[in-house]
């Protein structure tokens, strides 16, 4: 977002009040606010101040002369190691430290200018329309994906692009001719699909999916349906094969990841709901192979704790003993990974765990608080422990210092099942303050925090009217409240 206000503002050079989507003084007088995106313009000829320029001070005392560079697509990357290479300064230790910029994907395709607008707000704006998973390399995929063929007009994930941007900064009034237009572009014949149209019908109904979870009416449970069809392609079009390739990664993880909570919402709802069907199972290479769970995750969550989020929910919620194939192969595959997750998470903790380091990054803390949530998630589903037992405790306690340290927090399943937990005052305040933050973030991810700040009220409410001798089971509480919410309420 510009700092300076929206560009119609700068363009009437008048003082912006920078609200969002729309400024205040364009709504006041009625005109069409241009946002606060990327806008590309180019130099005049001979304005010197914008050329792409390379000096070298030192050669310019000596020899009385610059030297002017001049290149299509030059960055300041490519300029800093001109520079560096000429000067025979570079190393190799020092050319890793460089950060690589990013591509820019322009359309080959001959868009308006309300689109283009809309490309520049999508990339700029990733976290609050990808969120919550690690919306960089996603973000990039579905951008190679949307401009990969420049004749297909037809491509349902760039429509699904402006849609996702339009919903955004326009509302959804204005944003459903995009949406249309993605419902449109998807092929119905599942059976007929290369690994092309796989892939865009895929991408283009994840995209529905996610402007389903952006819209601010209580006709959220419809995300539900989208999700749905996904599973439908993956278990049933023969084409799937195909997709589990490495290059393919951080699309299938974003799948199974949504895959994964949304098990856990239709588990914990009012109404037992079967038709997604098929548990979902992790389907990446690197989850396939079972990698170690040092491993980088592009979703911000280990495979390992969405693959006991999704064991838990089929062995403690859904199915008793006698309806699992085999319950003993799900309860050991379930303990393997519940020790697994214990050790990443450690004996004190993951904030103490870091105390040496000079800091712990955020995609860290993220992976950490989802760790430490499916722990405490599978004490309540599966051992059914007490509030009071000491290393419950220590998780909870360890994961609200966790949020604490964060600030924020825009991941809904893992705020949601540790906020439960708080029950002295100090906790919850403390939680509060987590969703206050969470909620004044500029960059925040439509009303998830809202619901989810009202679920977990209803459960310290619950929670503090049964505190007699005949107390209420903690997972009855749990599910009566998630179970109360009109909609079918999303936690990813």
């Amino acid at each position: 977002m510009g700092v300076k206000g929206c560009w119609t503002c700068r363009e009437r050079k008048v003082r912006c009040d920078s609200l969002w989507p729309i400024c205040g003084n364009c709504t006041k007088a009625r005109r069409v606010c241009k946002g606060y995106g990327m806008q590309l313009s180019w130099p005049r000829d001979g304005d010197k101040k914008r050329a792409m320029i390379a000096r070298d001070t030192r050669r310019a005392v000596n020899n009385h002369q610059t030297k002017a560079k001049r290149f299509l697509n030059l960055s300041a990357w490519d300029i800093l190691l001109s520079e560096e290479l000429e000067n025979k300064r570079i190393a190799v230790r020092y050319l890793r430290t460089m950060e690589v910029p990013q591509p820019t994907y322009l359309s080959p395709n001959a868009i308006t200018r309300e689109q283009s607008h809309l490309l520049g707000f999508f990339n700029e704006s990733r976290s609050l329309i990808l969120g919550p998973t690690d919306e960089e390399p996603l973000a990039q995929f579905i951008l190679r994906v949307a401009f990969s063929d420049p004749s297909d007009a037809t491509n349902p994930v760039l429509q699904g692009v402006f849609a996702l941007a339009s919903q955004q900064l326009h509302g959804s009034l204005h944003s459903f001719r995009y949406k249309r237009l993605v419902v449109k572009s998807i092929k119905e014949s599942i059976n007929q699909l290369d690994e092309k149209t796989l892939l865009h019908n895929l991408m283009g109904i994840m995209l529905l999916y996610h402007y389903e979870l952006s819209l601010e009416t209580n006709d959220k449970g419809s995300w539900v349906r989208y999700l749905c069809a996904v599973k439908k392609i993956i278990n049933k079009s023969p084409a799937m094969q195909k997709l589990i390739r490495q290059e393919y990664s951080v699309f299938l993880d974003w799948i199974y990841y949504h895959e994964a909570l949304a098990e856990f919402t239709v588990r914990h709802w009012n109404k037992p709901y079967e038709g997604c069907g098929h548990a979902p199972t992790a389907r990446a290479p690197r989850a396939i192979e079972e990698c170690s769970s040092k491993a980088e995750d592009s979703i911000g969550c280990p495979t390992d704790v969405l693959q006991l989020i999704v064991d838990t929910c089929r062995q403690a919620i859904v199915a008793p003993p006698f309806a699992v194939n085999d319950p003993n192969i799900l309860i050991q595959h379930t303990k393997v990974l519940e020790q697994r997750i214990s050790r990443a998470v450690g004996d004190y903790g993951p904030i103490r765990r870091e105390q040496s380091a000079t800091s712990i990054d955020r995609h860290t803390m993220i992976s950490d608080l989802h760790r430490i949530a499916s722990l405490i998630y599978v004490n309540r589903a599966v051992h059914c422990v007490s509030g009071a037992d000491f290393r419950h405790k220590r998780l909870v306690r360890e994961g609200i210092l966790l949020l604490t340290e964060m600030r924020t927090c825009q991941n809904a399943w893992p705020l949601f099942i540790i906020a439960c937990e708080a029950v002295d005052d100090d906790q919850r305040l403390a939680i509060l303050d987590v969703f206050e933050q969470s909620r004044q973030e500029r960059r925040r991810r439509s009303s998830h925090i809202h619901i989810i700040q009202h679920m977990v009220e209803a459960v310290w409410n619950q929670l503090d009217l049964n505190e007699g001798n005949n107390q209420v089971d903690f997972l009855t509480i749990f599910d009566a409240v998630i179970g109360g919410v009109s909609f079918v309420p999303p936690f990813a």
